[in-house]
C-alpha cells in the first residue's frame, strides 16, 4: 500500500539566455540528503492552476512578479517521491520556462522556512550542471537547458 502523501507543484526553469537560476537546498529533517540545487518553484494549494502556482512560487522565492501568459510551457513534467518531516511525499511536477537577464533576488517574500532552506541562489551553464559534482534536481537539467537554448 502506498502511504505517500500526493502532491503537485509547479516549478520554474529561468532562463538569462545561457544559463538557469538554481537554489542550493538543505534540510534540517534529512541532513544526509543535501545540499543539492533545484529551481524555483513549490506545492499548489488545493485548488490553484498551475501557472498560478508557478506565478506566486517565483515572487515568492525570487521577488520576480511575472504574468502567467509569460511563461512558456510546460516543457517537462515528472513524479517524484521523497521524506519530509510530515510524512513520504509522491508530487507530480510540471516545469515552466521564464527567460529574463539576469537579475538580484529578493527574497522579502520568502517564509522563515524557505529561507532555512534555500540557500545561496546561482545561474548555472549546462557545462557546469554536467561537470558538477554536487547533486541538482531534476537529474536532466542539463540536457533540458541545452534543448531551450537551441529554441530560443
Amino acid at each position: 500500500m502506498d502511504n505517500s502523501i500526493p502532491r503537485r507543484a509547479a516549478r520554474v526553469l529561468v532562463l538569462d539566455g545561457r544559463r538557469v537560476l538554481l537554489f542550493r537546498c538543505t534540510s534540517a529533517h534529512r541532513p544526509q540528503d543535501g545540499p543539492w540545487w533545484i529551481t524555483p518553484g513549490g506545492g499548489l494549494e488545493s485548488d490553484e492552476d498551475v501557472r498560478t502556482g508557478a506565478v506566486r512560487e517565483l515572487a515568492e522565492e525570487t521577488g520576480l512578479v511575472v504574468a502567467p501568459t509569460e511563461f512558456e510551457g510546460p516543457v517537462f513534467e515528472e513524479e517524484i517521491e521523497y521524506s519530509t518531516s510530515t510524512g513520504r511525499q509522491r508530487q507530480r511536477q510540471q516545469y515552466f520556462v521564464l527567460r529574463r537577464p539576469e537579475f538580484a533576488i529578493d527574497r522579502a517574500s520568502q517564509t522563515e522556512w524557505e529561507r532555512e532552506f534555500m540557500g545561496e541562489a546561482r545561474w548555472w551553464s549546462s557545462t557546469e550542471l554536467r561537470a558538477t559534482t554536487e547533486t541538482v534536481y531534476p537529474p536532466n537539467l542539463a540536457d533540458l537547458l541545452d534543448g531551450l537554448k537551441k529554441e530560443a
